[in-house]
């Protein structure tokens, strides 16, 4: 029958429309799925290097080195222990020490960095930061730290990031040092990793580099996800250049006038001139594209792409015109009247 044929006709535009929504939907929960299995692959990438000596400088084997840092020509290294604990500048083309102030024995000196033309050194469990002249190593100032204190670096752009042995980094603020005004969890393969302790962060937007408490490697660290991207192995350069008598690695110096870093460690014998280059592309991704892909499952997003996507598709046109036609036609139209069939059988033979 005719009506019958126009509501099959009817339910077949119907199911095309849905057809389409529904290729969309899976078009683009694919699409999400892929870039966020994308993501996960990336972070998962590691770069381990085995890095190469290019330099080779002396080292007071008698320093139980807590922190380094590099500034016009010169080494600043802190000194641990309780009764050893010092502030030094070493001269970076003999190794000997030029100028040094030592600690009250009741001082346990941890990380340095240099900020606002000063150096700032931590201490361990004492919850207490000093602020040295950086010329002449006289005490200037001191701060109070909420907890321990490990390592300490700061950005050309002023930005301070502290370490105190956690999975976690605090960003205090450059102009009152005891407040944390941010803070960055750090993972390795998608999990937490303990033991942060020397940090390095010579570039503004860049990497931050720290090294693991008892172990001889060198983290590179992206500031705006917390992952770590690159794995610097130094246990070759311990065991062909040091001593039974050497610690862990503990020394991280950028020296900006060669682009390379100056690494030593507790006991160690030498400081050593390494480059650390990167090659792994997940170090340079911004924040910006970080953060872009972690709420691809947004049902918001999602409608407004399936939206946006069906608007955009040549062909949707007439099928919107043809949906809207028939909403609006079901909800002015007045019901027609019931068709009356007359009974014609009696004049019908056969």
């Amino acid at each position: 029958m005719e009506h019958r044929s126009y509501m099959a006709e009817q339910r077949g535009g119907h199911k095309s429309v849905w057809l389409i929504f529904f290729i969309l939907l899976f078009s683009l929960f694919s699409a999400s799925a892929s870039s966020n299995s994308s993501l996960e692959n990336i972070s998962n990438n590691v770069e381990k290097a085995f890095p190469e000596v290019i330099e080779i400088l002396p080292h007071d084997s008698s320093a139980f080195t807590q922190g380094l840092v590099f500034l016009d020509g010169k080494l600043y290294e802190s000194t641990g222990l309780y009764g050893e604990s010092s502030i030094r500048i070493v001269n970076v083309t003999t190794g000997e020490i030029e100028s040094i102030t030592n600690l009250s024995e009741t001082y346990f000196a941890e990380g340095i960095s240099i900020s606002n033309d000063s150096i700032i050194q931590l201490t361990w469990r004492e919850n207490i930061g000093f602020i040295y002249n950086i010329s002449t190593l006289e005490n200037i100032g001191n701060f109070s730290i909420d907890g321990e204190g490990w390592g300490i670096c700061s950005t050309p752009s002023g930005d301070i990031w502290l370490s105190d042995g956690s999975y976690q980094l605090s960003k205090i603020n450059p102009n009152n040092l005891s407040s944390i005004i941010g803070s960055l969890t750090v993972y390795y393969n998608n999990s937490p990793i303990n033991r942060l302790n020397e940090l390095e962060c010579p570039f503004d937007s860049g990497l931050i580099f720290s090294n693991i408490w008892l172990e001889d490697k060198i983290l590179a660290i992206n500031p705006s996800t917390g992952n770590v991207c690159a794995e610097y192995d130094f246990s070759e350069v311990r065991k062909q250049y040091e001593n039974n008598n050497s610690r862990e690695l503990n020394g991280i110096a950028y020296d900006n006038e060669s682009s390379l870093f100056w690494i030593t460690g507790k006991n160690w014998s030498n400081y050593y001139l390494v480059d650390l280059e990167i090659d792994s592309n997940f170090c340079q991704l911004s924040e910006s594209e970080i953060c872009c892909d972690e709420d691809s499952f947004s049902p918001f997003k999602v409608l407004f792409f399936i939206v946006v996507g069906i608007f955009l598709m040549p062909f949707s046109w007439p099928i919107f015109g043809m949906i809207f036609y028939k909403i609006f036609r079901r909800q002015t139209q007045h019901p027609p009247p019931p068709r009356i069939i007359k009974d014609t059988s009696e004049g019908l033979q056969g």
